[in-house]
């Protein structure tokens, strides 16, 4: 009798221990974070926003140095290609939020439409309880094309490998700079950078991180006054400089984008 009231009080417990297990495994399934198919795929194929903020100082002979900061916001695809996750991005808005009380530059409209497309492997790997995602950029190239050494920017207007890049009659790129108590002026310049995007996947499809300048190279070859045909010393400022990735509808474009805020 003792026997069948022992194995009957275990059953009990054994009952009361699955139930508690059951609680557990529903409210772990129905609490924020990455669900099981989550972890699978925290970076789903689709549509993204893309911004970058690029800090950087500047030094200019006759005008000293100066903090800027630069913002590109960009239209993004993810698509898996095997094993592979491809994303591609387009440069929609580019702009500067901090310039010096001295110097202001703007970035022309061609100079945005002449921003190349690229394509490139993403790589996200498990970390602990999250996911890290690195995405290497590659190497832009602005006012020039690569020649066979490719080894050092053009120095001259007439170097073979400069062309009417933004397509606005004259030579390289294009940028707009002001001056006080001078006429507006326009620089024509050559650039070379490589960009590394290294974060963390906070939330599924959403990405915030640092950007990783591996080299970022730049000449003004000739300028409007000329007094302004000096190149700057460009510094890159990593710590000031992040991107942020998140998810918009599928079919947005450029036109759309610029009006989507950050954290939507």
């Amino acid at each position: 009798m003792q026997s069948d009231q022992k194995a009957t009080t275990e059953t009990s417990e054994r009952r009361g221990q699955i139930g508690v297990l059951l609680i557990l495994l529903s409210s772990l399934a129905l609490s924020p974070g990455f669900s099981a198919a989550q972890e699978d795929n925290p970076l789903p194929a689709g549509m993204y926003r893309l911004e970058m903020i690029l800090a950087s100082i500047s030094r200019l002979p006759f005008f000293g140095s100066s903090k800027s900061a630069s913002r590109s916001v960009s239209l993004v695809e993810i698509k898996r290609d095997g094993t592979q996750m491809i994303q591609s991005h387009e440069v929609c808005d580019f702009r500067v939020l901090e310039d010096s009380a001295m110097i202001k530059m703007v970035f022309p409209d061609n100079f945005v439409a002449a921003l190349a497309k690229h394509r490139y492997p993403v790589q996200i790997e498990k970390d602990g309880p999250g996911w890290r995602y690195r995405a290497d950029l590659g190497i832009e190239r602005i006012g020039y094309k690569p020649t066979a050494g490719d080894s050092k920017l053009p120095t001259k207007v007439d170097d073979s490998s400069v062309y009417d890049w933004d397509g606005d009659g004259h030579p390289g790129a294009t940028l707009k700079i002001s001056v006080p108590l001078l006429p507006d002026g326009e620089l024509y310049v050559v650039q070379r950078g490589h960009s590394i995007l290294n974060g963390r996947i906070n939330k599924p499809g959403r990405i915030e991180g640092s950007i990783e300048v591996r080299s970022f190279e730049h000449r003004v070859l000739s300028a409007w006054p000329g007094f302004l045909n000096r190149s700057p010393e460009i510094t890159p400022e990593p710590k000031e400089s992040r991107f942020s990735i998140i998810p918009i509808p599928s079919g947005s474009s450029c036109e759309t984008l610029r009006g989507v805020p950050q954290n939507d």
